[in-house]
């Protein structure tokens, strides 16, 4: 049963933060799917030659992949009684994810040696805020459940 709550969480709270960057990235004319800069970022990687499109399943896989970690992470802690499984806490721990999203996203920049260019100031409060709103998704369906 776990597994299942996990999995919905995994697909809930990620499409929530997704298209919470998307819906930004339209009003703002600012790149924030992270599911096209994944692909993007794979494209231009000199450590393997792929030839994605930025609508390539690939970085959608992975962003959702990385999703499911996330949550993993808030339900350990949850479980684990580090912290009250609440939307406060969920709130709490989506502003630590997207803070150990910063350094992800930082760590993939600088191991391309061409990054695309991105207003990188606007794209981390954006993450920020998204995952805090992930956190938030992922608290909601592990207290409704």
């Amino acid at each position: 049963m776990e597994f299942i709550r996990i999995f919905i969480e995994g697909i809930v709270a990620t499409t929530v933060m997704t298209t919470f960057s998307y819906v930004l990235a339209n009003i703002t004319k600012k790149e924030f799917r992270e599911p096209e800069l994944l692909n993007d970022l794979l494209s231009r990687s000199n450590l393997y030659r792929l030839k994605l499109s930025k609508k390539s399943a690939a970085g959608w896989i992975l962003h959702y992949l990385i999703g499911w970690m996330f949550v993993i992470l808030i339900e350990a802690a949850w479980l684990s009684e580090l912290v009250e499984a609440s939307v406060l806490s969920g709130a709490l721990l989506g502003f630590l994810g997207g803070v150990i999203g910063i350094f992800g996203w930082k760590i993939l920049f600088w191991i391309n040696n061409n990054p695309p260019k991105i207003s990188w100031s606007d794209y981390y409060i954006q993450l920020v805020i998204a995952h805090v709103l992930f956190g938030i998704s992922t608290a909601i369906i592990y207290l409704l459940w």
